[in-house]
């Protein structure tokens, strides 16, 4: 009965040929990347062979490398980088391998292209700015490993309307760090601004908030456990306010206990009370299950209460009555201890162990106590021979002794400090199902593996680790198991879906040391190929912490300090001419919102982007082991391909945060009779870039500034060999003076209103205190008297302030003058004194009211030209004096970037008659207007003609013998005037870009000619079945205008007496009135390509009925006020784009500046509009300006004179900058005459 055959027959199809080779590619090219390809000759290989490998994109070769490979041996070959700037295509890579002249395997696959290349990131000192505030930024660009990416950039600021502010173009940075600051001017638009950063083709994103907003003074927490036990009567929580130099807010606190559902109106609870900075907080389940229980309806088991619920806690500091809040969500948790298989082997490899990790913690997130982890884990694994079992691990024990196929092992474990536990165990060489179930007191879980790793020899692989936490430039160990003896084994790194180590060893337990290129996680695959010629192995995805903060610390040197004082900063790197970043920010910042700064976490986030994939699929062969590290591979060896899969989520890790304690402070010797007056209250204290010299060391000397607070420190350093890091944790300075004065003021005041002067004092020291509060008098604001005691004087009061409390005095005062006037205050005690000066901002009374005229500057021609035009403007009597601004803008292309993307509509038609107008018709006008704009790319353009061409032949298939077109040509019972007309517009402005058959058109044009009735109405036979193509409101009127338009696109007047018989009928229309806007919007634009003498007449009326919203016009249909979508109707966009085509065929440019902003602002975010109808229209009217502005080079000068400007205010528009805004304030004058003269070449648009 023995097989003598070395060769199992199941295996051996071809008689016996012993396998030579094994070639694995990474399935993705990155710009920027090597493509690197692992090669394993096998023993039976040829003694040499010469393997070539070629990256081919678009069927040219591109890359290419060929090297000299011995049997029996593992190695890379690494191809050339794909250049940074490759664009996208059909990318291959072609892999062959010849010997003596023979050619022993070639393989050609396809690589997915993946664009990101680089990360960037745009670091700003602050989340929120006020007006007239400095925004610093920094800008970062890296490889995927960290180093520094060289390159030049563009930079954009644009306000929350997209506006274009300020650019810089072609920055190039040191170590790839660019540091910029950028001025807001004292009245921008408030809201979301953005920084945009365009590098390599690719643009980044950051955004700001500019706001006018007061710094909050205090942060507010609440904590409680994640979760709460079910048995629990209540949940708990703890409430605590601190100011930002760290001493407790006095207040009252509003706490509030909602129930989260989904389903329900919320009730809660709300109790307020007392606190000194902290207070424990509690929230009844009962009661709030009282509260909601008629709405508990879904709730089967009334006992328990199971919704989550939230705490919110409003704090009210009792001096200044000002809140701030915070919240917190506990989770209901159906026992006290939370047990989880963090990890464990998804498929069955018989005769190899099983291993998993278990994670055991405490339901409210505390540490274990050590009486806890003196119970044991039970772990009670269940293995069978049988495909799927289906029984409950509830009755295991009985089971097991009925049926002969079952294993049960029962594991006990003790548990460590951190919860985390290994579990390993046997598989049987049988096994085909498994269940393990894990008990911890009263929590149980259990998980089920029902998949086998099929391998044609039986034979394993099973690769593990035992580190945690696994960092870049540390060691990390690695252990190899099988369940056969192994010679030695090939291992591939691969991190980002590209190769960054291999190798071979023989020994089963072996240690490799991560690098950042490997962050943030690697997969390290093994694999050898056995005596039978089968493929083995196995694959483990590590997750790799890259190495930043050991790059760089920094330390103050002292915690705490008094304002004013001197304190150095210590910064220490590790390489000499590194570039450090430095940003030390007032901590109050921190609490509008989170700042947009490189941590570890925003590091570690961006490195994830690299990544394609999301998901793995089960791994149950070793074709499979292969595509979980991105690889696809080519052999001659056996591999086990999958059947099917199944998609599984990546496990997340909970991070911990660190609670932060305070140091105890220290006074110097006291000085009362003069203080010190505090002045300097930056928001940004320092922004500071530095590069270290030959030493690694950096110690500067600074001056605290005089804020009350604590100063956040944190920073970054890239160097040339060790790329970026960045400081783990910010470092805190404290500055704080134990007696002090608080000026509560608003972000604003209005002149001539009365206001209360706060000014709080803080007693921190161990008496109480008798403070004289002086406030200085001062031209810019009177102090009204209220008090009637002989002694009080107006500027000066008396309080007695306690120890550790605060108290407050009002000054009630009128400010006279308008901007920011300065408040001094002095407080003077026997103990201590301080005294402060600090700006509030006065704004005019009355309600703001904007004038603006806009000039189109059209130097367009082929020479240089100049023209020149008075503005004037009187302000209006009534007018409040001080209030008046003039500001005057110049921007050289109106559209510009609000209509990118355009390339993604460009679409293949196909379907009916209709359907393949749909697709064809926005070809044609995304063509036209690329074309105009001088954006047409050559292979954009080469798509959209080539679909043009089979969107044209096959419309000519449903046009029918009549020459008219309809949905189904023949098939219909009619043709249709509307469609057929549609249909002749398109194929007219198709005519530059395919060539279309005059008779076509003029088949089309007689047959529609045929249902015109005598009065000059055209009335339609057929019927439109997509009302999404025909667009707006249909009836005679519309139609006829519709048509009337079509046929004027023939450049000849063949259809004269047609047009004029329709014209006749739409002015009659227009002089009964025409009540809807659409079709008078129709009816004008046909008049005024018709140049009637009406046409005027009608835009005027249509104007008339516009609405005005800020710098937009537009119109509202009364079918389109009921739109649920947050867009326009598609039937206003129309209606919009045929005013504007209007208001071009009129020559009344300037007039329709504000219906082309409108209609730009418009288009959804694929970059067309909503409809087919609307999108070409209004795509045609954009076209027409765009024409406009972009007729050819611009190069002008655009000078502005006033009386009130000394000198004349230049503003240079050139092709680089015609996107930009420019804004100039000018002095305001009673009777404003502002001359603009514009001198070059090109179009701009000016506008006071």
């Amino acid at each position: 009965g023995a097989v003598l055959t070395p060769c199992l027959f199941s295996l051996c199809p071809f008689g016996f040929a012993r396998p030579t080779f094994l070639v694995a590619v990474p399935w993705n090219i990155r710009p920027g990347a090597n493509v690197t390809v692992g090669v394993a000759l096998l023993p039976e290989s040829p003694a040499q062979v010469i393997v070539r490998g070629e990256v081919i994109r678009d069927n040219k070769t591109i890359l290419s490398r060929e090297m000299v490979f011995e049997k029996d041996s593992f190695g890379t070959l690494v191809l050339p980088v794909l250049p940074l700037n490759s664009a996208s295509g059909n990318y291959e890579l072609l892999v062959e391998g010849h010997a003596d002249g023979q050619l022993i395997f070639s393989n050609r696959t396809s690589l997915m292209y993946t664009s990101k290349s680089i990360s960037v990131f745009i670091q700003t000192d602050k989340s929120m700015y006020k007006p007239g505030q400095d925004v610093m930024f920094r800008i970062v660009t890296v490889y995927p490993d960290l180093k520094p990416y060289k390159a030049s950039m563009n930079i954009y600021i644009r306000d929350p309307r997209k506006k274009l502010i300020q650019q810089w173009l072609m920055e190039e940075g040191n170590l790839g760090i660019v540091s910029k600051k950028f001025q807001l001017s004292a009245n921008p638009p408030l809201g979301d601004w953005s920084i945009e950063v365009e590098v390599n083709g690719q643009v980044h994103y950051q955004s700001f908030k500019v706001m006018e907003y007061v710094l909050p003074k205090f942060d507010v927490k609440v904590t409680a456990p994640l979760y709460y036990s079910l048995r629990e009567e209540e949940v708990t929580g703890v409430v605590t306010a601190k100011y930002t130099y760290g001493k407790p807010v006095k207040g009252i606190v509003t706490v509030t206990c909602v129930s989260v559902s989904y389903w329900a109106n919320k009730r809660n609870i709300t109790t307020t009370m007392e606190m000194n900075g902290s207070v424990n907080v509690t929230c009844n389940k009962h009661m709030l299950q009282n509260l909601n229980a008629d709405q508990l309806w879904h709730q089967r088991d009334s006992d328990y209460y199971t919704e989550p619920i939230e705490i919110i806690a409003v704090v009210t500091e009792s001096l200044t009555g000002i809140s701030q809040n915070s919240s917190t969500i506990i989770f209901p948790k159906q026992s006290d201890y939370f047990i989880e298989f963090m990890d464990y082997s998804r498929v069955i490899k018989p005769s190899l162990n099983f291993i998993a990790t278990l994670k055991v913690m405490r339901s409210d997130s505390n540490q274990l106590t050590a009486e806890e982890r003196q119970n044991h884990v039970t772990i009670t694994a269940q293995q069978s021979d049988l495909l799927f079992h289906h029984s409950s691990l509830s009755h295991l024990e009985n089971e097991a002794t009925e049926e002969r196929n079952l294993t049960v092992h029962v594991l006990n474990y003790t548990v460590p400090e951190n919860g985390i536990i290994d579990i390993e165990f046997p598989i049987r060489a049988d096994t085909k199902t498994l269940r393990v179930q894990a008990e911890f007191l009263s929590s149980r879980t259990d998980i089920g593996v029902y998949d086998v790793f099929s391998s044609p020899s039986q034979t394993y692989l099973q690769v593990k680790t035992k580190s945690q936490e696994i960092k870049a430039g540390k060691p990390f160990e690695l252990s190899v198991a099988s369940n056969k003896p192994v010679r030695d084994f090939h291992y591939l790194v691969l991190s980002k879906e590209q190769i960054v180590a291999s190798g071979t060893k023989a020994a089963k337990t072996f240690t490799l040391t991560a690098e950042n290129s490997w962050a943030p996680s690697a997969c390290v695959l093994v694999f050898y190929i056995d005596e039978h010629g089968v493929v083995v192995n196995d694959a483990l995805t590590v997750p790799i912490q890259p190495a930043l903060d050991d790059k760089i610390k920094i330390s103050w040197s002292k915690d705490k300090v008094k304002p004013s004082e001197k304190v150095s900063l210590k910064i220490s790197t590790t390489e000499p001419g590194s570039v450090v970043g430095l940003a030390v920010v007032d901590k109050s910042t921190k609490l509008l919102g989170e700042s947009n700064d490189i941590t570890e976490d925003s590091v570690y986030h961006e490195l994830n982007l690299y990544s394609t994939m999301q998901y793995f699929p089960l791994v149950r062969g070793s074709f499979g082991v292969f595509q979980k590290c991105s690889l696809w591979v080519s052999t001659d060896a056996i591999l086990e391909e999958d059947k099917e899969h199944f998609l599984y989520g990546g496990m997340i890790p909970i991070e911990d945060g660190f609670g932060d304690d305070m140091p105890v402070s220290k006074n110097g010797p006291p000085d009362f009779s003069n203080p010190y007056v505090r002045t300097h209250f930056p928001e940004t204290w320092l922004w500071i870039d530095t590069k270290t010299r030959s030493d690694t060391d950096t110690t500067m000397e600074v001056v605290v500034p005089d804020t009350i607070t604590s100063w956040v420190a944190s920073a970054f350093v890239m160097s040339e060999n060790s790329g970026l890091g960045v400081t783990t944790a910010p470092v805190e300075l404290e500055a704080f003076q134990p007696f002090f004065i608080f000026l509560n003021l608003p972000y604003s005041v209005i002149r001539g209103e009365q206001f209360l002067l706060e000014v709080n004092i803080f007693n921190y020291l161990k008496e109480e205190a008798e403070v004289t509060v002086i406030l200085d008098m001062n031209d810019a604001f009177e102090i009204i008297l209220t008090s009637n005691e002989i002694n009080a004087t107006e500027n000066q009061q008396s309080v007695s302030v306690p120890s550790e409390d605060g108290e407050t005095v009002q000054f009630p005062i009128k400010p006279k003058q308008l901007g920011e006037i300065p408040i001094k205050v002095t407080a003077i005690s026997s103990a201590a004194s301080d005294a402060v000066i600090q700006k509030v901002l006065v704004k005019a009374e009355g309600v703001e009211q904007t004038y603006s005229q806009t000039v189109l500057l059209d130097l367009t021609g082929n020479k240089p030209q100049a023209v020149s035009k008075t503005l004037d403007f009187t302000f209006p009597s009534d007018v409040v004096s001080g209030s008046e601004r003039v500001q005057v803008t110049a921007v050289g292309d109106l559209l510009g970037p609000s209509i990118n993307g355009l390339s993604s509509l460009i679409k293949m038609p196909y379907g009916c008659g209709e359907q393949n107008m749909i697709n064809f018709a926005p070809n044609v006008y995304i063509l036209q207007y690329l074309t105009k704009t001088r954006q047409l790319r050559e292979d954009i353009k080469s798509k959209a003609v080539s679909f043009m061409r089979k969107g044209y032949q096959r419309e000519l298939l449903f046009q029918r013998d009549d020459g008219s077109f309809s949905a189904f040509g023949n098939e219909d019972p009619s043709g249709s005037t509307w469609l057929s007309a549609f249909v002749l517009r398109c194929f007219l402005q198709a005519r530059p870009f395919i060539d279309i058959d005059q008779d076509v058109l003029m088949d089309t044009a007689k047959w529609i000619v045929r249902h015109q009735k005598l009065n000059g109405e055209f009335h339609e036979p057929g019927k439109v079945l997509h009302s999404d193509l025909q667009g707006g409101t249909n009836n005679p009127v519309t139609l006829t205008a519709y048509i009337m338009s079509s046929l004027l696109g023939f450049a000849d007047k063949q259809h004269a007496y047609v047009i004029k018989s329709a014209t006749n009928f739409l002015e009659d229309k227009l002089e009964e009135g025409i009540s809807d806007n659409y079709t008078l919007a129709l009816v004008t634009y046909a008049l005024s390509c018709a140049k009637s003498a009406k046409a005027k007449e009608a835009l005027n009326v249509l104007n008339q009925r516009a609405e005005h919203q800020g710098e937009f016009r537009f119109w509202i249909t009364p079918a389109s006020e009921i739109s649920d979508s947050w867009q326009p109707r598609s039937i206003d966009i129309e209606l919009a784009a045929y005013a504007l085509l209007s208001h071009f065929h009129q020559d009344r440019l300037a007039e329709g500046i504000p219906i082309m902003k409108w209609l730009s602002q418009q288009r959804n975010h694929l970059g067309g509009f909503s409809s087919t109808q609307d999108t070409v229209v209004a795509l045609q009217a954009l076209s027409v300006f765009a024409t406009l502005t972009t007729a050819g080079k611009t190069d002008m000068d655009v000078t502005v004179t006033a009386p009130s400007l000394e000198m004349p205010e230049i503003f240079s528009i050139d092709t680089q900058n015609r996107f930009l805004l420019q804004t100039k304030e000018i002095a305001p004058a009673q009777l404003m005459t502002i001359t603009v003269a514009a001198e070059g070449t090109g179009f701009a648009v000016f506008q006071v």
